[in-house]
Parts: C-alpha cells; sequence; structure tokens
C-alpha cells in the first residue's frame, strides 16, 4: 500500500501556464515513484465545489478536511488574486486581500501546530519585469489602475510575510523568470 501525499497547489489567475506545469510534475514524479507514494495534486479547478458556498469558502472546507494537506505550493508574478467576499476573515477581524493571502494563512496555522512538521510550505515568485510590462501593454487603460493595484498588494504581501521591518528576509521565497524555469525549480 502506498502513502498518500496530497499537494496543494495555490496562485492567482496569472499564473494559468506555471498550474499546468505543476501538474505535469507531479505526473511526472508519480511515474517516477512509481507505487511508492500516490501523488494527488490538489487544485481548485479540481475540486467538487458546491453551489452552496463560494468559490474560497469550498477551497477552505477542502484545506480543513479529514484529508491533510502535505505540501503547498503557492505560485505568485503580478496578482495577489480576487478578493474574497463573506464571513471569510483574519483572526483580527480584518479581511483578507485574496485566496491565496487566505490560504497562505491556512497553511501556515497547520505547520506551526505540528511543530513546522506538515505542510511543507514553498512559495515561488515568477521575477518577471519585462512580461509584466507586456501584460500591461495587452490592456486597455481603463485595466491599468486594476493592474497596479494587483501588483502593489503583491508586494506588500511579500514585503510583510517574507521580510522583518528591517528588509531582512524571515521566510523562504523562491524565484523564477519563466514558466518553463518554475518547473525546473519545481522538480528540483
Amino acid at each position: 500500500m502506498s502513502s498518500v501525499v496530497r499537494i496543494f497547489i495555490s496562485s492567482s489567475g496569472d499564473v494559468v501556464e506555471e498550474r499546468e506545469k505543476a501538474r505535469q510534475v507531479i505526473a511526472k514524479l508519480q511515474r517516477f515513484y512509481g507505487d511508492c507514494v500516490d501523488l494527488r495534486p490538489v487544485l481548485w479547478e479540481d475540486l467538487p465545489l458546491q453551489a452552496d458556498t463560494s468559490f474560497q469558502e469550498g477551497i477552505d472546507l477542502v484545506l480543513h478536511g479529514k484529508h491533510q494537506i502535505d505540501i503547498a505550493v503557492f505560485i505568485l508574478w503580478s496578482r495577489l488574486g480576487s478578493p474574497i467576499g463573506g464571513t471569510l476573515r483574519r483572526a483580527d477581524g480584518s479581511p483578507y486581500n485574496s485566496g491565496t493571502e487566505r490560504e497562505f494563512d491556512l497553511m501556515l496555522a497547520p505547520r506551526e501546530q505540528t511543530g513546522g512538521k506538515r505542510p511543507h510550505i514553498f512559495v515561488y515568485w515568477r521575477k518577471d519585469d519585462a512580461g509584466f510590462m507586456k501584460l500591461v501593454a495587452r490592456h486597455s487603460v481603463d485595466k491599468l489602475s486594476e493592474l497596479a493595484n494587483q501588483r502593489e498588494l503583491l508586494d506588500s504581501f511579500i514585503k510583510h510575510r517574507f521580510h522583518d521591518e528591517q528588509g531582512r528576509n524571515i521566510r523562504a521565497i523562491h524565484t523564477y523568470t519563466k514558466p518553463a524555469s518554475f518547473a525546473r525549480r519545481l522538480k528540483v
């Protein structure tokens, strides 16, 4: 009997190619490990999310379900993600800026509760300013403020979650420049 390893992939909509690359890397690793381990990717688009909850509430149910997440992979580029509504709030009552931000907190909590044993959390940040400028050039003027706001939210998230007040690194964040280099970094 093989052990099951559940791998949660979290990202916003700007890294669709990387999400597919993550799925491919997991499939390739599954072929390598064969019957020794059962690698199960957990992506929101594959989940049976019900119509009586929001997307985020449905994802939360999976993350809090009886089957624990063993590995959480966060992929970031130009957006922090879509805002979430409803009653989903931080412990202090403030709203989350996105589902990605909430999912990061949801993965940190069990990691702290298990003394750093699970889930293993990996964050990959696409550092591609030229690609971002191409993205900006493809959008109409009325979308520019939304793009800038999302980039600011992402930059703030990285600044506050991965650096201390003096700007020193407190959490690891892996950088890459293109989706292909992300796949190489993920499988290492």
